[in-house]
């Protein structure tokens, strides 16, 4: 068989065809031929073969190291894409910080009054377009100016189209700069980083993991005297910066930097802004006139862990006349499954990616936060709302903070949720206490605050 074959079967959509006749071209060329490579990941990416991926492209990533740094970026970045584990993931950060320009000492002028933000690229729907899009908004009161440089990382590589930026216009309080996707990686990071120099910003905060290569190559190169990783959920496994910002507890407690100053800064929600703003959604134009009680629970849907599912299960069986909503993105095909052989299925709705879940709340009485990963933003957001949140101990309950509602383990957390389903009065009265925790920590302009307080700090040292 030649390698065109495996071309063919690519073009065609015969994905498990071309894996095979393109991991043996592949194997024969050494890994030597940029054509070969890219075809065979490509297969690898179409087929679902995920793990395969992420050896493949590790592999295509080293034997180019030494000769094309920038394409190593790229099967890098296909390789974390893809899942790579967490010991070669922490092997890319060493590589990044060996290329690492040595951090200047710089006295940096105080009051800070101008930040950077870098980020991936600014996306109306993207969960970190409107993270930075409110601390902007949120720093700008505290007289701090944002300029925010979009890397790109995602344009113009692997499976996404040629030189087409995928940043969109968004409103936003922030000077911005799109990153070119003309070039290789290097070539676009150094762009990047002497855009950020030129600017004469002091410190930058990288709202980004190792899985943006191009992002990491611009924080090492120090474009700004003092950098700042924020974790949105994966901090940079790179020894690259000044100072961390964890969106959780859990995080500050994870990190490998322990040296390095962190801060929990928990995230912020305009909810109560939105609520007032957005027409509700009603029961009965949701076809759940019959509901007695209605629970929800918003975010990732991918890979629901069993135990989770188990306790909505019975607390669905409990209650026959309660309903569920489940909102976002996610193949539920496999959860499905079980809710259906609990016999619970007809009384869960799957709403798939909305737009906004403020509309849905009002149609809530109860939030139940998943676990063992947490939506922390959908968390908040219910408790803006003034809905009760049913958490773990483990998974959230530093967000929560009110004893009632954070369950020690899973039959606990079915106890919670049975008592606030059986009680409106204990409802109302826990849904107070979520409304008035968040307006004392997540209201939007507690986010600039803490930020204010964490930059005097760090640049006090």
């Amino acid at each position: 068989m030649s390698y065109q074959e495996g071309f063919e079967a690519l073009k065609e959509g015969d994905f498990k065809s071309a894996v095979l006749l393109l991991e043996k071209a592949a194997r024969d060329t050494g890994y030597t031929s940029d054509l070969i490579n890219h075809a065979y990941t490509l297969a690898l990416y179409r087929a679902g073969q995920k793990p395969q991926l992420a050896d493949a492209s590790f592999q295509i990533a080293n034997s180019l190291l030494q000769t094309d740094a920038a394409s190593a970026m790229d099967y890098f970045q296909r390789a974390i894409f893809a899942g790579l584990d967490p010991q070669r993931v922490r092997r890319i950060g060493e590589i990044f910080e060996e290329w690492a320009v040595p951090a200047r000492s710089i006295s940096v002028s105080r009051p800070v009054d101008r930040v950077a933000h870098v980020l991936g690229s600014l996306q109306a729907g993207n969960s970190q377009t409107r993270y930075v899009r409110m601390l902007a908004s949120s720093l700008k009161r505290q007289g701090i100016q944002s300029t925010i440089f979009t890397t790109e990382w995602a344009a113009s590589w692997f499976f996404n189209a040629a030189g087409m930026a995928q940043s969109e216009q968004v409103e936003i309080e922030a000077s911005t700069n799109v990153a070119s996707v003309e070039g290789d990686f290097i070539e676009r990071a150094e762009r990047i980083a002497e855009a950020i120099r030129a600017s004469g910003i002091q410190m930058a905060f990288f709202h980004a993991s190792l899985g943006e290569q191009i992002t990491a190559r611009v924080a090492a190169t120090r474009p700004a005297p003092v950098q700042v990783n924020v974790n949105h959920g994966t901090e940079m496994d790179a020894d690259l910066f000044d100072g961390f910002i964890h969106l959780s507890q859990s995080a500050v407690a994870a990190t490998r930097f322990p040296s390095h100053p962190a801060e929990w800064i928990p995230p912020a929600s305009d909810i109560e802004t939105r609520l007032q703003t957005l027409e509700p959604v009603t029961r009965q134009g949701m076809g759940l006139e019959s509901a007695s009680s209605v629970s929800a629970t918003f975010g990732n849907l991918d890979s629901l862990p069993g135990g989770y599912l188990k306790a909505l299960a019975e607390i669905l069986k409990r209650f026959p006349k309660h309903f569920h909503l489940f909102a976002g993105e996610g193949n539920v095909r496999a959860f499905r499954g079980l809710l259906h052989s609990e016999g619970v299925l007809p009384r869960v709705r799957f709403l798939g990616q909305v737009a906004d879940v403020a509309p849905l709340l009002d149609t809530v009485d109860v939030y139940l936060a998943s676990f063992p990963r947490l939506g922390a933003h959908s968390v908040i957001e219910a408790m803006g709302a003034g809905k009760p949140v049913v958490v773990l101990r483990t998974a959230g309950s530093e967000f929560v903070g009110v004893r009632e509602l954070i369950a020690p383990g899973e039959a606990g957390y079915v106890e919670i949720a049975d008592r606030l389903l059986r009680n409106s009065t204990l409802r109302q009265k826990l849904g107070q206490a979520m409304r008035d925790r968040f307006r004392a920590e997540f209201r939007p302009e507690r986010l600039g605050e803490r930020y204010a307080q964490f930059i005097a700090s760090l640049t006090a040292r």
